[in-house]
Order: C-alpha cells, then structure tokens, then sequence
C-alpha cells in the first residue's frame, strides 16, 4: 500500500473517531422534565431564543456551503487542478467539521421546537441542548480553524512549475 493511502486512511479513521465521540457527548444528554414559564420568563426566554437562533441559522448556511464547496475541491470538479496530500486531509477536516456543525445545528433546532411545542422554554439552558449548541459551534470553529491551516498549507507550498527551476 502506498504511502499516501496509508496517511489517507489514518486520517479518515481519526477523524471519524473523534465525530463519533462527539456525537455520543451530545447525545448522551439527560432527559428533562417541563416546568411550565411564567409570563415574564416567557418573553426573556423567546428573546434568548430568537437572538441564539439567528446564529445557529447562519452557522447552518455558512456550514453547508463549505461543505459543498469542500466536496466539490475533494471531488476534484475543476479540471486542470491538482491538490496535494496535506491539503486534501486539511479539506477532507474541514469538511467533515462543517457537516457536523450544521448536523447539531439542526439537531439543536429539533430542541428548540420541541420547547416551544411543550411550553417549556427555560427548558433552554439545559444540558442537553447545551451540547447541542456548543458541539455545533466548535465544530464550526475546528472547521474554520481547518480552512486558515489550508491557507497556510498553501502560502508555504511551491507550485510545482516553480520546483523544477524552468521559468518559461
């Protein structure tokens, strides 16, 4: 096996390790008992609610975006444009990170309506979907992270018409 498959595989295996810890972290959330809000709870509650869900939506867009735009970079969809090793690891991580962001993004969502269908909207700071809401927004920041170590993967890597020395 070569040595590229090799590293190709060991990244793989790693990084879906390491989803499958967090996603049994977030899962593994204590179920709660509805204590109904009183009125002025309420309104503090759905104002709490309606600026974290702003973010969560936008982290959804940005999300799938890269994760389409990491896709088709793996999928090589632009002819003519060959990406090394260490790159399409660093891709391949942030894609990965950016498809469980929206992931726990949406399942944060499916919390947040669960709340409002039970009226129980101080339910919000709950364990349960706390690790929902913050395995999103960390891996949304891994992903990020991942992007800006490609770009200095990048800066720091020679094209190859420049390796061999013949500049015409």
């Amino acid at each position: 096996m070569s040595r590229e498959a090799v590293w190709t595989i060991t990244a793989v295996v790693g990084i879906a390790i390491a989803s499958l810890v967090v996603y049994l972290v977030v899962q593994s959330g204590a179920k709660f008992v509805c204590i109904p809000d009183s009125p002025t709870q309420k309104v503090q509650y759905e104002k709490t609610i309606a600026a974290v869900d702003s973010i969560v939506d936008l982290g959804i867009k940005l999300s799938t975006t890269l994760v389409g735009l990491g896709a088709a970079l793996l999928l090589g969809l632009k002819s003519g444009f060959a990406v090394a090793l260490p790159l399409r690891m660093v891709v391949l991580l942030a894609t990965i990170c950016f498809a469980q962001s929206a992931l726990y993004a949406l399942w944060w969502r499916l919390g947040i309506a669960e709340l409002w269908f039970n009226e129980c909207l101080n339910l919000v700071v709950h364990s349960r979907l706390q690790y929902r809401y913050l395995a999103h927004f960390y891996t949304f920041i891994a992903g990020l992270a991942s992007i800006g170590l490609l770009v200095l993967i990048s800066v720091f890597t020679v094209p190859k018409k420049a390796q061999g020395g013949d500049f015409s």
